[in-house]
């Protein structure tokens, strides 16, 4: 076995099956790290993270200046607004030159927007083309965190309003605030003495970094529909600002050297540029939301690799354990099950599970429930005959492709054999049998203890 080929097998099989307790304990955090970068770029490969930044592009282009100018106003009343063009213009710096460029012109865009002269509808639309960003940055983080339910239209108003009328207050404020204390007297004198002075200017060095860091961390944590822990926010804030530091002296760098751009865009190229910026941007944020996730969820990428191949071994697998899950809960006299606790308790990502549990409640074994909320069996599990329930999986969750009409062969005598000897073989055993094998059912022995008398 060739090299190459025994990375392949250990980055597609090893590494999400082997246990990592056993696993020497120097190895374990790069192990872990390891499994966290891989399933990070097979979400970004696969999971369209790369899709929803092209598309949250689009939506910044048409929102950038009115947002912008919600803010502005709303800065305004605070005496702040000043600050947007430096803030804007630390944004852009990779741009190198032409970022103060075009900070310049979108600056210029927002102080000839005169709201007075807009109207009812001129204001109402400045307002919704503001709501859709931030919307749509929301839908994009609840998709990877596997929300499939928004917020409301009360709770969108609100949180969306908060947003935008206390964030930018506190951001700029926060700054305000760091660069007074950096100019107070004793400050100064502080900084006069060793080494409390070169700490202070390392701690200055690293306060944009820590506000970026901050930033990030706030949206993970408020911006998505579901409860997001500190921590994960953190990770994916400490994560999402190291990315963008990285990128940003990457893309300085390629800017530098693409002077050819300017000879073919022309004026174009300034708009080039901040595209490519702006998607970069949005998928470092999408890349540091999914970073959040799966440090909350560690057991989503361990487990997303094996179930992601979708065969029908697994298929049938994860059906009877689903319905057994349930199944155990009915006998206990318990109500029906949140879909957040059955994927905890089979220790699977809700997303794979759920899109079970939808195939199962279109057959007809599952049922959703309002109240209590969550999914019950439709029937008793002794009214659930294990081979109707395989026969579902196999034939009933989706279309059979057609095959020409001919006279019956040998493959299917063979078929119809095998299936014969299957429904022979499950007869008479339900779902209780799985969930409770000393009831009075028939449960089939274990293969190592076929034979024995």
């Amino acid at each position: 076995m060739t090299t190459a080929v025994r990375i392949r097998q250990f980055l597609a099989h090893e590494l999400w099956t082997m246990d990592l307790e056993k696993a020497p304990r120097a190895s374990r955090p790069a192990l872990r790290l390891l499994r966290l970068i891989l399933a990070v770029a097979f979400e970004v490969r696969f999971r369209l993270l790369d899709a929803r930044a092209s598309g949250l592009v689009y939506t910044t282009l048409l929102s950038l200046v009115p947002f912008l100018a919600v803010t502005f106003s709303v800065l305004k009343a605070f005496g702040a607004h000043q600050q947007i063009e430096p803030l804007l213009n630390q944004v852009l710096e990779p741009l190198g030159p032409k970022g103060a460029e075009l900070t310049g012109q979108i600056i210029g865009f927002v102080n000839n927007l005169k709201v007075g002269v807009l109207g009812a509808v001129g204001v109402a639309g400045l307002f919704y083309t503001t709501y859709s960003l931030i919307d749509k940055i929301e839908q994009a983080l609840n998709a990877i965190w596997r929300v499939r339910q928004g917020r409301t239209w009360a709770r969108k108003f609100t949180d969306y309003l908060s947003v935008v009328l206390v964030g930018p207050v506190l951001i700029f404020t926060a700054i305000g605030l760091i660069a007074s204390v950096q100019s107070h007297a004793l400050v100064e004198q502080v900084m006069a003495i060793e080494p409390f002075g070169s700490l202070l200017l390392w701690t200055a060095e690293l306060m944009p970094f820590i506000l970026l860091c901050g930033v990030f961390t706030f949206i993970y944590k408020f911006v998505p529909n579901t409860q997001v822990t500190a921590y994960a926010a953190l990770i994916g804030g400490l994560t999402a600002a190291l990315l963008w530091g990285i990128a940003g002296e990457a893309f300085a760098a390629f800017v530098a050297a693409s002077g050819k751009y300017s000879a073919i865009y022309s004026g174009f190229a300034v708009l080039v540029l901040f595209l490519l910026w702006l998607y970069v941007g949005w998928l470092i944020i999408l890349i540091g939301a999914q970073v959040s996730f799966f440090t909350q969820h560690p057991s989503a990428y361990r487990a997303l690799f094996p179930w992601l191949q979708d065969t029908p071994a697994l298929r049938e697998r994860l059906v009877l354990e689903i319905l057994t899950a349930l199944g155990r809960r009915a006998l206990r006299g318990e109500g029906p099950m949140r879909m957040t606790e059955l994927a905890q308790e089979l220790g699977l990502p809700p997303s794979v599970v759920e899109e079970r549990v939808i195939e199962l409640v279109d057959q007809r074994l599952l049922a959703r429930m309002s109240e209590p909320e969550g999914i019950a069996l439709i029937k008793p599990p002794e009214l659930m005959p294990v081979h109707e329930i395989l026969n579902l999986v196999r034939d009933g969750f989706g279309l059979m492709p057609s095959v020409p009409e001919k006279p019956e062969g040998r493959i299917d005598a063979l078929l119809r054999q095998r299936d014969a000897a299957v429904a022979h073989s499950l007869d008479g055993m339900t779902l209780r049998s799985l969930i409770a094998p000393q009831e009075q059912e028939q449960v089939m022995p274990e293969p190592d203890s076929a034979g024995k008398g």
